[in-house]
């Protein structure tokens, strides 16, 4: 082809027609590349936002379980050692030791061993249910120091006759009443309302 008819030939219909579908068709192709690299980017966005939210998920779901743990733990132990006391002081309210000994080893040991679960709990009681075990360990120490005064009189270093009768008697009335609202206080605590929904469904 001579170089006229090549000028000739671009200039004819056809070849106009070539230009315009190659250049629809790059145009396509452009936009098809956007198109996917816009998808990408957004499906790694997604895919990575949808990580991040989960492992934050897990993590606050660790620690929620973990401290729920400890905070059962530590209220169940509570509640093990309050019992146990009040059993304890119980029993010897009515039958005193014989031996300043078998006070120390039965009776005081209980004591100090709710004082111990009470502070290891306190993180965990609100004012109200503070207040409510600290009352019952008043009245505990109450009962302890009536049932050391009520050892024999060559056990007990004291003077008895010194203490007020509001110390030397044991106040059996203060004693089960502390003792019956610190046990349903751990009880609500340990049983919230919103168990029992669970557990029975309607």
């Amino acid at each position: 082809m001579i170089i006229g008819e090549e000028r000739n030939f671009v200039n004819t219909p056809h070849y106009l027609k070539y230009c315009v579908t190659e250049g629809e068709t790059m145009a396509e192709t452009i936009l098809v590349g956007i198109i996917v690299a816009v998808s990408t980017l957004l499906g790694v966005w997604i895919t990575q936002r949808y990580e991040s939210k989960r492992r934050e998920s897990e993590e606050r779901r660790w620690y929620a379980d973990y401290f729920l743990g400890r905070k059962i733990d530590a209220l169940n132990n509570l509640y093990a050692t309050l019992v146990d006391c009040h059993f304890t002081m119980n029993f010897y309210g009515n039958c005193p030791p014989s031996t300043l000994q078998e006070y120390k080893e039965k009776v005081q040991t209980k004591e100090e061993a709710y004082l111990r679960t009470k502070v290891m709990a306190s993180i965990f009681l609100d004012d109200e249910a503070s207040k409510i075990m600290s009352d019952v360990l008043g009245a505990f120490r109450q009962a302890g120091m009536a049932i050391w005064l009520s050892l024999p009189i060559d056990q007990c270093p004291a003077n008895k006759n010194s203490y007020d009768p509001s110390v030397v008697n044991f106040d059996w009335l203060g004693f089960n009443r502390t003792y019956d609202s610190a046990v349903t206080c751990l009880k609500d605590i340990l049983n919230p309302k919103v168990l029992e929904r669970v557990e029975k469904p309607k």
